[in-house]
């Protein structure tokens, strides 16, 4: 399993006219959160992308507990529990500075061949950089 913690600053544009942050915002959090997880495995979007392979989002699930506000402190909590195959499911929480636990959801990516846009296996490489953690 492998968890990292996210900090993510709420900027102005992201709330809507009640000040709350818009719930479409919490998808993009998840997003930022995900990436910046493979980034410090030593993965990106772009190294896959180069592979031949692609990850489209097939489902996304979010829970709203209590909203967060302009220049809120977030922690997004992304996990992954189990080692991927030909998808990936990622779980989230979203915490405010002062650890109230606002948001949960999820993610769940596939595996695509970008040439042929058919599910494939994870790549090999990818698996390799995981394995430490499962």
């Amino acid at each position: 399993m492998i968890t990292r913690d996210i900090p993510i600053r709420v900027r102005y544009y992201e709330t809507d006219c009640m000040g709350f942050v818009h719930h479409s915002n919490y998808v993009r959090y998840y997003e930022t959160a995900r990436t910046e997880m493979l980034r410090e495995l030593g993965m990106t979007y772009p190294e896959l992308e180069a592979q031949g392979i692609m990850l489209p989002v097939i489902d996304v699930q979010s829970r709203y507990v209590s909203p967060a506000f302009d220049d809120d402190l977030l922690t997004v909590r992304v996990t992954l529990t189990e080692m991927p195959k030909v998808k990936m499911r990622f779980d989230y929480e979203v915490f405010r500075e002062n650890g109230e636990r606002i948001n949960t959801g999820s993610v769940t990516l596939a595996f695509m061949n970008a040439a042929t846009k058919r599910a494939c296996r994870a790549p090999g490489s990818f698996l390799e950089r995981l394995k430490p953690y499962f």
